[in-house]
């Protein structure tokens, strides 16, 4: 059944329990948090807390940029003049940003506020999701954020999922081994969980890679195909990161742990 999101464009690919934390400062996005952390006024903490109990987990969708700009500045306009802040999935005459047709709900789990307005969150990947329909906003407004009607998708196994489990646990080792070898690590380096679907999530959050790969994987049909593109991509990064010319390659995609901004 279609459920009703916000939606927030972002340069990132949100993974099912991947935590990112968030600078919210254009006036759109601004809006759709306070609205998201709204609670009548003058309400006790247990009735706040009803409150939040009745509304559900306070979420939003987070779906991938793949043409355009992140940040828009306050008249809604970005680098050269492009208009950002306005989603759109597509089309010739489509306005930008363009995103991706599938996405993942963000739970808010902190929340920082700024007396100017501004937020600090972070947010962890909750559920994926397919954008079936996203709403038309104006793009003069400043205030305007999409919302989409979006379907929930299903996480299925696949087959032989173990075998390719295994595998991408002995490539995931190797890469962060050969980091380490190098004076680098990856942006994290988890415990890699036992449930399959848990574990090609983990590997696709943590290994460094073009945000249209992770697309990918979030896209994946279940969790034994993402399993099985993960270990082509480790493979392949653990050639990179095995070739003696790896320390002339810049190092900022090893090393940025920054703050993403809306």
């Amino acid at each position: 059944m279609p459920v009703a999101l916000p939606i927030f464009p972002l340069n990132t690919v949100l993974f099912p329990g991947m935590s990112v934390p968030l600078h919210i400062f254009e006036r759109r996005y601004r809006r759709l948090v306070s609205e998201l952390l709204d609670t009548d006024a003058d309400t006790d903490a247990a009735s706040a807390a009803a409150q939040e109990s009745a509304r559900g987990p306070r979420r939003f969708g987070v779906v991938w940029i793949e043409l355009g700009h992140e940040v828009a500045s306050e008249s809604g306009q970005g680098a050269g003049g492009a208009e950002t802040g306005v989603p759109t999935t597509g089309g010739s005459h489509a306005s930008l940003p363009r995103i991706s047709a599938v996405g993942c709900t963000a739970v808010v789990r902190d929340v920082r506020p700024y007396g100017d307005g501004r937020y600090d969150l972070v947010v962890e990947g909750g559920a994926r999701f397919s954008v079936t329909d996203l709403s038309e906003v104006d793009p003069s407004s400043p205030d305007e954020y999409a919302q989409a009607s979006v379907s929930f998708l299903p996480e299925p196994l696949g087959p032989d999922v173990e075998e390719h489990a295994e595998r991408v646990r002995d490539l995931y080792e190797v890469y962060c081994e050969r980091l380490a070898a190098i004076g680098m690590a990856p942006e994290t380096a988890p415990d890699l969980p036992k449930d399959p679907i848990a574990l090609s999530y983990s590997v696709a959050a943590s290994t460094v890679l073009d945000q249209a790969e992770k697309q990918r994987l979030l896209e994946a049909e279940d969790a034994a195909t993402r399993l099985a593109v993960a270990a082509r991509f480790l493979r392949r990064e653990n050639r990179i990161v095995a070739a003696p010319t790896l320390p002339n390659l810049p190092a900022g995609p090893f090393l940025n742990n920054g703050v993403s901004f809306n």
